[in-house]
């Protein structure tokens, strides 16, 4: 495809850990006048995450045959996915090529994320899920963590958060330095008019008419993607904080 078909088209991605809002977020954006705002849908960055690691050229031809004509083919003005994989590795493929997303760091505190996590059965580089949809201790680039084979399930969800958060860090620090479109939220956050108003803003989106606010009014505390029931009955480790300082400390090193 040429790159030219997306010049007139404002994408925006974001940098999130899943568990912590992101399907929310793209049902509300849709919301939004001119825009067409998916979650994870296809092409599915998951089909590729594993080799894109080790490979990073495969994330750029992955993006060049699949990805990017999909968007473009969008009529759109706006175009949006909330997927957390994005920022797994196809970020700065996205650069080289040129096109420059806007991103949303949606936020949610460690604890809760790696809890999540943990109650389903979501471990990085451990379980099928896992494997397909998060980071690994393994792949190049990321949070060093000695041993991590040894560790406690919990602990490798929270060091995953912890990387997620390193890497919203960094691309944080490009954007403000090429003053390119950032923002921050959470679930929260975007539950209010405020938070609301301050993301469309900080995105240079279109307002929204009184009959979309009061759409966003009658969806704003409906949950998309609720924690499953059979979670509730997984118990968590009883010590978090100590669990959570050992990565915290081998991560430091």
């Amino acid at each position: 495809m040429k790159l030219d078909e997306l010049k007139n088209k404002q994408i925006i991605c974001t940098v999130a850990t899943g568990r912590c809002g992101t399907a929310f977020l793209a049902e509300i954006l849709r919301l939004i006048p001119g825009v067409t705002s998916c979650h994870e849908p296809a092409p599915e960055y998951a089909d590729v995450l594993r080799g894109v690691q080790a490979h990073p050229e495969r994330a750029t031809r992955f993006l060049q045959e699949n990805k990017l004509p999909v968007i473009a083919e969008d009529p759109a003005p706006v175009y949006i996915e909330t997927s957390h994989l994005f920022c797994k590795g196809f970020l700065s493929p996205l650069l080289e090529l040129g096109v420059v997303p806007s991103l949303i760091w949606m936020r949610r505190p460690h604890r809760a994320v790696a809890s999540s996590m943990y109650r389903g059965g979501t471990i990085p580089g451990r379980t099928p899920k896992g494997l397909r949809f998060y980071l690994s201790p393994e792949d190049p680039g990321t949070l060093p963590l000695p041993q991590w084979q040894e560790l406690d399930d919990y602990q490798l969800c929270y060091w995953y958060c912890l990387e997620i958060e390193r890497r919203a860090l960094e691309y944080r620090a490009v954007y403000e330095k090429n003053n390119w479109l950032w923002t921050e939220t959470s679930i929260a956050e975007i539950s209010s008019m405020r938070g609301m108003r301050q993301l469309i803003n900080d995105l240079d989106l279109p307002a929204m008419t009184p009959v979309r606010w009061l759409r966003y009014f009658n969806n704003r505390r409906r949950r998309v993607n609720p924690t499953m029931k059979h979670k509730q009955q997984i118990l968590l480790p009883d010590n978090l904080d100590d669990l959570e300082r050992a990565v915290r400390e081998q991560v430091s090193q």
